[in-house]
């Protein structure tokens, strides 16, 4: 049984809002560690990043 337009566009939309979901979560949580001052985990999974601590300077 064939498909008709409206159902595979409707299927195009679920899938596109699908992966910005979890791109968007991705994101969140990028930005989340990044505020949050895990940026030793953060950075050391990325290729030469520096880490910076500017936590204890007077």
């Amino acid at each position: 049984m064939n498909q008709s337009h409206r159902s595979r566009v409707n299927d195009a939309c679920n899938a596109s809002v699908f992966a910005l979901v979890i791109v968007l979560a991705a994101l969140l949580y990028v930005f989340g560690a990044a505020m949050s001052g895990d940026t030793v985990g953060l950075t050391q999974s990325i290729r030469g990043a520096e880490v910076f601590d500017t936590r204890n300077v007077p």
